[in-house]
């Protein structure tokens, strides 16, 4: 983008929003008031960092019904730009025109979008933020995910003995063909793909309660820390919030990497597997899986098969490291950091 010059951004959205100025009189024109209502609503901060950060136009409020009102001049006419209760308007009298006003300002907007961007940047590096948390709803998603599975896999327990029989006969009559099929198969099949995608929602959950985490033990104080601790691996967000020279948090830390290696990164990478387990040799007996023997670990043998048993030893294995109802780090951070991932951190 080149080099920001906050003058020459300035210089250039003015000429951009054209007849917009900064008002020279209190009062509107004569008529009743009439309004424009055009402006989504997600522009409201563009509108104000716009005109009252990036230009120095003056404003009111917030008031009892509305957020601001910036007054301009338009051709000479007094307009208000108003962010209110039932969304964002251009009001004006008559003679006055709030949609050409808009269309300047969202010339003023385009010009002024190195300006956000600078904005932006300058604010990530400071802890004035609020971090948005998503926990709740990665947590719920990951629970309904985990239910469902579980009355897939139900369901097909209750009806895998179930056949379905079909005969075909040729034109004497005499039986020509006969099929057996087991339709609740299908539900096992459907419960190992809610399985692996409630692991995935409960590793997103994951990601997000590590952050949130971080931020609450006071290891990560700026957006820019955030920013760049987003783009690490998972091990190194698990490491902020773990201390590996605890035992009892090295051993939680070994099962979650394990957990994630063996069955969401397996999955996230098309199932290949980085040890082998996709690939069979040629032998005098046949196909011989590469991945001949279980590692001698709590979570390998997850990896060796697909039955609902395994499924149920992975949601109780996240159980096991869980405490009840972690939705929110905010007010669980203490318990979550021993139940998730660790024991005495705090």
């Amino acid at each position: 983008m080149g080099q920001f010059s906050l003058e020459k951004t300035r210089k250039n959205v003015l000429r951009a929003i054209g007849p917009i100025e900064k008002p020279t009189s209190k009062k509107f024109g004569p008529g009743a008031p009439r309004v424009f209502k055009g402006i989504p609503h997600a522009e409201y901060y563009l509108l104000f960092l716009l005109l009252v950060d990036l230009l120095g136009f003056k404003y009111w409020g917030p008031g009892e019904k509305f957020a601001y009102i910036i007054p301009v001049e338009f051709e000479g006419r007094r307009h208000s730009i108003v962010y209110a209760k039932f969304g964002m308007r251009i009001e004006y009298s008559e003679g006055g025109d709030g949609e050409a006003v808009y269309a300047a300002l969202k010339k003023g907007m385009r010009a002024a979008k190195s300006y956000y961007l600078w904005r932006a940047t300058e604010a990530s590096t400071t802890s004035d933020l609020n971090l948005i948390s998503k926990c709740p709803q990665l947590w719920d998603k990951y629970v309904f995910l985990k239910e469902q599975s579980e009355t897939l896999i139900a369901k097909f327990e209750a009806e895998k003995d179930d056949a379905v029989v079909e005969k075909g006969f040729n034109e004497d009559g005499s039986l020509r063909w006969t099929s057996i099929s087991y339709p609740a198969y299908e539900f096992q099949r459907q419960s190992v793909w809610l399985h692996e995608a409630a692991v995935d929602a409960f590793f997103a959950w994951c990601e997000q309660a590590l952050v949130h985490m971080a931020v609450l033990m006071g290891k990560l104080t700026n957006g820019k820390e955030i920013a760049e601790l987003l783009m690490r691996e998972f091990s190194e967000k698990c490491k902020l919030v773990l201390s590996l020279s605890n035992a009892e948090d090295k051993a939680s830390y070994d099962d979650i990497i394990s957990l994630r290696g063996q069955l969401r990164n397996y999955v996230a990478h098309g199932s290949f597997g980085k040890d082998g387990s996709t690939f069979q040799f040629h032998s005098r007996v046949g196909a011989v899986p590469l991945k001949i023997l279980e590692r001698d670990k709590v979570i390998s043998p997850f990896l060796m098969g697909s039955s609902h048993r395994i499924h149920a030893a992975v949601f109780n294995f996240i159980a096991g490291v869980m405490p009840p109802m972690p939705r929110c780090p905010a007010t669980v951070c203490k318990q979550t950091v021993r139940g998730m991932l660790g024991r005495s951190l705090l």
